[in-house]
């Protein structure tokens, strides 16, 4: 289950947000007006793209011009979890929504509804602010197709055109909403850390902010709650996030260890420019980013591949990492 709050990178979430509820439209255009997928919140599954748009934008409290008016969310279970509750409102194994009838269908659909209605339910909570979804102004959308981008491996490879749809099971939902809660007197940024914020509410101390790592837990616990689904231990976000810890940490060691033992490298300037770039991007969300980023800097892509063999004390796992993403570079020419 990987749930993610989408940051703003361009600012378009300061004003209307229109063109973000056009874009979740774009399903319903394949489809007749009796067969498209209507928008729902925490209570109604019927809402129109225009009342959504309309109860987001009118609900701004005392926002000013440039402050985020909304966020959004998507929801996106794995295979194996989509097949799972295909399994459960079917009763047989599903590769493909097709393949289910219009009862199942609708069904299948209610289930991520109601899913994504205990999500808000974490989200809202996360705050520690005595709310719940009721409290929130947002809408969600289910989703039944994802596209092949230009930047993926099928499209580099010539499997697929940009553009193509993904074959299988691509459900997911995408979620608008307000940074006002209903009463529009409380702000909510899911982007506003938990770590050091204290407020007093209803007489007690209590830690405000939102703690990103806790709501993707809880969210993981209740899917597996609601659906009786059996996550492995190395399917846990528990497990992922310290084995993406300790390939930063690996990505650190072993660029650190180039720097040092690298002919070409010997120069102090040069060493430790390699090194301060790798510290600070030890906490980069893509440990082959940092991998790749500090790689570059170093001259003689080949010397690398070299040092990657006898570097200092690394994973199997690190040194393979490496070993592509040099070898990737030489054959762009980029390196």
């Amino acid at each position: 289950m990987y749930v993610k709050i989408h940051s703003s990178k361009k600012d378009n979430n300061r004003g209307s947000c229109r063109d973000l509820i056009n874009y979740l439209e774009k399903e319903n255009l394949e489809k007749d007006a009796l067969s498209q997928e209507k928008f729902f919140d925490q209570n109604s599954s019927d809402v129109s793209f225009c009342s959504a748009q309309a109860s987001i934008d009118n609900n701004k409290g005392k926002l000013g011009k440039d402050e985020t008016k909304f966020y959004m969310i998507s929801v996106n279970p794995s295979k194996d979890e989509l097949k799972h509750i295909g399994r459960k409102v079917s009763g047989r194994d599903i590769k493909n929504i097709s393949q289910l009838t219009a009862i199942e269908l609708k069904r299948y659909e209610e289930a991520l509804k109601d899913y994504t209605r205990k999500v808000m339910d974490d989200y809202a909570k996360n705050f520690n602010r005595g709310l719940t979804g009721e409290s929130l102004v947002y809408f969600g959308k289910v989703e039944h197709t994802r596209y092949h981008g230009r930047d993926s491996v099928e499209v580099k490879e010539g499997l697929y055109k940009a553009g193509d749809k993904k074959e299988g099971l691509q459900t997911h939902v995408h979620i608008v909403v307000s940074r006002i809660d209903q009463t529009k007197k409380i702000r909510l940024s899911p982007m506003a850390n938990a770590k050091n914020s204290k407020n007093i509410i209803n007489g007690k101390e209590v830690q405000i902010g939102f703690d990103r790592m806790k709501f993707v837990q809880s969210c993981e616990k209740s899917f597996d709650t609601n659906f009786d689904y059996k996550r492995s231990q190395q399917h846990k976000f528990s497990h992922y996030h310290t084995m993406k810890n300790q390939m930063r940490n690996t990505a650190k060691n072993v660029a650190m260890s180039i720097a040092r033992d690298v002919p070409g490298v010997k120069e102090y300037n040069k060493a430790s420019r390699v090194v301060n770039t790798t510290v600070k991007l030890v906490n980069a969300k893509d440990p082959l980013d940092a991998l790749s980023a500090v790689f570059k800097q170093v001259p003689g892509a080949k010397e690398c591949i070299k040092a990657i063999n006898y570097a200092y004390n690394p994973s199997k796992i690190a040194l393979d990492i490496g070993k592509k993403v040099l070898t990737i570079g030489l054959n762009a020419g980029s390196l």
